[in-house]
């Protein structure tokens, strides 16, 4: 073999020996989003009719997943309001201070003190099929579990209307005398009607 094919092997084999011994780094793998906390969702007559599992790493909740089958809820075929309260107790009975079926959870969960839409507890309405069947999913980076499961609690609350979010312009005018855009209702609680469903937050 002449001496430039010699070469030609030679350089080859350097070239197959330096792939076949090159050092493959990779990016350290981040901590997967893992279940953290559950809500079991019951109706006035204690039946379950959902859940709600908040995922996220180590103390921050990052996604929210919401599965229900509720054939006799309010309103089948429509979006609901969907919120976290700010106690921990579902007691179907009106209780609390809004006298309300699911009162004893308090109102939304809100530490910042702002009004309806900007609540640390609001989410996005859950859409119930005609058939009373419904899954969502959202990322959100709203929830700690400590503030979650503080001394007492939290909860998951499913209303049995649409939530507004507050969102009523100016050109509007509502309440007793009219005035211009939400009254303070809307800016509570969204105009989204009685609670249909509540599930206390629980660690996994």
């Amino acid at each position: 073999m002449q001496r430039s094919s010699w070469r030609r092997v030679l350089l080859g084999a350097l070239a197959i020996g330096a792939t076949t011994t090159s050092f493959i780094t990779t990016a350290p793998t981040a901590e997967a989003v893992k279940p953290i906390m559950r809500a079991t969702l019951v109706n006035s007559a204690n039946e379950v009719v959902g859940e709600v599992v908040l995922k996220g790493r180590a103390n921050q909740i990052s996604r929210i997943e919401v599965d229900l089958n509720a054939p006799a809820a309010p309103g089948l075929g429509d979006f609901h309001g969907f919120h976290i309260h700010t106690t921990g107790v579902c007691n179907p009975l009106p209780s609390g201070t809004t006298n309300v079926p699911f009162g004893s959870a308090g109102g939304h969960w809100n530490p910042t003190a702002a009004t309806h839409g900007a609540h640390s507890g609001d989410m996005p309405p859950v859409l119930i099929q005609t058939n009373g069947k419904s899954h969502g999913e959202f990322d959100t980076d709203r929830f700690q579990a400590n503030a979650l499961l503080d001394a007492d609690g939290s909860a998951v609350v499913l209303h049995a209307g649409r939530d507004n979010f507050a969102n009523i312009p100016t050109v509007y005018s509502s309440g007793e005398p009219p005035l211009p855009g939400p009254n303070a209702a809307t800016l509570g609680t969204g105009d989204a009607g009685g609670r249909y469903a509540c599930g206390v937050v629980e660690l996994l």
